[in-house]
């Protein structure tokens, strides 16, 4: 019987909860050619009921760092299928945070992003403007113009600030955020814009679509989970059981 302190307990079921999102995620993908999906468990190492006692005053990322605790990955097919305990890969709880679980966010992330997008084409072409002759009249000098940074005038990628959507190239902005808290063209207060709060300026250069994007993310996930290391199955992790106390 392992003992565990409050602080350890609470942030195995932190963990436990972001694996079961993760899955529920995962699910939402398959790849093209088996139709796989993965799905993911933690599994104690047969030390760790011997070692737990010195890492019970902290969270579970020490015991994972110090691989008494690991993330167990398997792949679910069509018909019912799984690699569960015969073929699965192991994943530290490091690289769950750090690739798996922001991967399939991103993925999950993506497939929302198109949904809105059709919406958004479906309302434009309903009620966009009717000025597409002046459009095309649109000189290729006044395209580039439109195109350089309002600041040091250079065609460098941009960035928009989400409150007043202003853009400027991301030298400027860093340039200028050093010295100054508001915008440059409008004074809009900047205090509580962080880098991760700034959306990307596109182009027509730099779309992408969005199902072909979904699909190379996928398979390079794959190809991560692949390259991770094979387990011996019933040998060196045990199932992890969440009545453990």
């Amino acid at each position: 019987m392992v003992y565990m302190r409050k602080s350890f307990k609470d942030s195995l079921k932190v963990l436990e909860a972001d694996i079961q999102h993760a899955n529920t995620l995962a699910s939402e993908f398959s790849r093209d050619f088996d139709g796989a999906c993965l799905q993911m468990r933690m599994s104690y190492s047969p030390a760790a009921h011997l070692f737990l006692f010195l890492v019970q005053w902290t969270d579970c990322s020490l015991a994972g760092a110090l691989g008494l605790l690991r993330i167990l990955i398997y792949k679910v097919y069509i018909d019912g299928t799984t690699t569960m305990s015969t073929h699965e890969r192991k994943a530290s709880i490091k690289e769950f945070y750090a690739v798996i679980f922001p991967s399939l966010m991103q993925l999950h992330k993506g497939i929302t992003d198109m949904e809105d997008k059709k919406q958004k084409a479906i309302c434009q072409e309903r009620y966009r403007r009717r000025d597409d002759d002046d459009r095309r009249q649109f000189s290729e000098f006044d395209a580039e113009r439109e195109e350089e940074c309002g600041i040091c005038m250079e065609l460098n990628s941009k960035i928009v600030l989400p409150n007043c959507c202003h853009c400027m190239c991301m030298k400027c902005y860093r340039e200028w955020h050093s010295r100054s808290q508001s915008c440059p063209f409008c004074r809009d207060s900047l205090k509580r814009v962080n880098s991760d709060d700034l959306w990307i300026f596109t182009d027509s250069r730099d779309v992408v679509d969005m199902l072909t994007l979904s699909r190379e993310n996928l398979r390079r996930l794959f190809l991560y989970i692949d390259k991770l290391p094979l387990i011996i199955p019933e040998t060196d992790f045990d199932s992890y059981d969440s009545h453990v106390k």
